[in-house]
């Protein structure tokens, strides 16, 4: 079982295995329960561990989780614009067909 990395597709929520609506108090067991699993001296692995200690300090800090979630929000609309896929992008492969047919004169 591999903690998700910080710069990977998933969000800080993934790496902790929580909700975006979770509280802080069950943020920070999640984090306990996950610490004592990937703790430097029983795993070894330190580059998990830190990465899940830097997502609790950021999840927990209530100033800096409202400036993370905002991230996200901006994220999710430059994403869905970007993509065409709003309704503002003009492009629709079957209205386009449409188009043709009716110059065409077919039926």
């Amino acid at each position: 079982m591999t903690v998700m990395a910080l710069g990977t597709r998933g969000s800080l929520y993934e790496v902790l295995r929580v909700e975006p609506t979770t509280m802080i108090l069950e943020i920070k067991m999640a984090y306990q329960s996950l610490a004592k699993v990937y703790h430097l001296d029983l795993s070894g692995n330190g580059r998990d561990f830190i990465e899940i200690h830097k997502t609790y300090e950021m999840l927990s800090d209530p100033t800096a989780r409202v400036v993370y979630d905002m991230s996200l929000v901006s994220r999710r609309r430059t994403r869905t614009t970007s993509f065409g896929c709003s309704c503002w992008s003009g492009f629709h492969p079957t209205r386009r067909w449409e188009i043709i047919v009716e110059e065409n004169g077919d039926n």
